[in-house]
């Protein structure tokens, strides 16, 4: 939402309405024969505070109407119960706030895009921490360039929110595998029915930590859309930190009326073994029942060197729209192998444990605005 200068003189009436109600009362009340004049003042002062009020219902502007730069407030909340239990982990039965994000957008001189963004999280020892901070411009040519900190479009599974994912959080194998966020810059074009990119950074989850100055990534990805609902996309990465090492990923997609289909294989060339060693795939079904009910079911297998067994998870749940901006998600998954602590397990409330027969029930309340 946009806000003017108009308004802060807005609501510096109702303030100054407020408190001249306040110190006004208090003396009406002590003399019950009121002089003409303070009714006449009494009367002004209501009928301003309801000028005020209708006033402030027209503007949502924080920046002048002649200002350069325009400034959107927006962001996130999640509020989740987790229950998990067997396969050699520690019953788990827990509320937590994975996410609660506020973010700042807009535009300067009606040329550049900026977004700062920071967050509070549970997992994060309730510390709030910056999330994103770049700018968009566009070069000439159709094409744009980003710089500053953000997620990269290396791998469609790890994306700037959990609640772009059909399952309401991100998948054990874009936590580990993705790249997350990191500094740098990257170009890009959209050709319609090809997008490529391009990306130059300091490497694979380097936000918010100190990156030394031999340490740097790369990465190029390109989408495809067939038309009919078909699209694919194929990405590369290399990163140059402690150990030198390159990803790749392919995916598809398919959406079709109520059904949509996703499939993803990701890998790397870790120093614990090679692609053969560290990969993985990540399926999902989801259909829409209703207008404001889908159905989903994800199954999630993988293969991991530093791991002493295989990522082998399916998840079935349902996103429940119950106004605008607000979603209830629920999801339950069982592991068929032990969940090994060597996965980056991020925020999905699963456990590492060392046999089979993990299940994890998920429930989330999640507020956009």
């Amino acid at each position: 939402m946009n806000i003017s200068k108009k308004k802060w003189m807005v609501y510096g009436g109702i303030a100054m309405a407020i408190i001249v109600t306040a110190f006004a009362a208090p003396a009406m009340a002590a003399d019950a024969e009121t002089s003409w004049i303070d009714e006449q003042r009494a009367m002004e002062t209501k009928r301003m505070v309801r000028e005020v009020l209708a006033e402030s219902r027209l503007h949502t502007s924080l920046s002048g109407e002649t200002s350069p730069v325009t400034v959107d407030l927006g962001g996130f909340a999640i509020m989740r119960w987790n229950y998990n239990n067997g396969g050699g982990s520690v019953q788990n039965n827990e509320f937590n706030i994975p996410y609660a994000r506020l973010e700042v957008s807009g535009r300067i001189m009606d040329k550049i895009d900026y977004v700062v963004s920071g967050e509070f999280s549970d997992y994060t020892t309730g510390s709030f921490e910056l999330v994103d901070a770049y700018l968009t411009m566009g070069l000439g040519g159709d094409f744009d360039l980003r710089v500053g900190q953000f997620v990269t479009s290396f791998y469609n599974g790890y994306t700037d929110s959990p609640l772009d994912q059909v399952a309401g959080e991100y998948s054990i194998l874009a936590t580990t595998f993705g790249q997350g966020r990191s500094q740098g810059l990257e170009v890009s074009r959209d050709f319609g029915f090809l997008d490529l990119s391009a990306s130059y950074n300091d490497g694979f989850n380097s936000n918010n930590a100190f990156v030394g100055n031999d340490d740097y990534g790369v990465s190029v990805r390109a989408g495809l859309d067939f038309g009919h609902g078909f699209r694919a996309g194929v990405a590369y990465a290399y990163q140059s930190e402690v150990e030198d090492y390159g990803t790749y990923t392919a995916d598809l997609g398919y959406t079709n009326g109520n059904w949509d289909l996703g499939f993803s294989y990701v890998a790397a060339d870790y120093v614990t073994g090679g692609f053969s060693d560290n990969y993985g795939i990540n399926a999902i079904v989801a259909y829409q029942c209703r207008e404001n009910l889908q159905g989903f079911v994800q199954y999630q297998n993988g293969k991991l060197g530093v791991a002493s067994s295989d990522l082998n998870i399916i998840e079935v749940g349902a996103n429940y729209d119950i106004a605008t901006g607000v979603r209830w998600n629920t999801t339950f998954g069982y592991a068929f192998d032990s969940v090994d602590a060597g996965w980056d397990l991020g925020r999905s409330g699963w456990s590492s444990g060392d046999s089979d027969g993990q299940y994890l029930l998920r429930t989330q309340i999640s507020v956009s605005f």
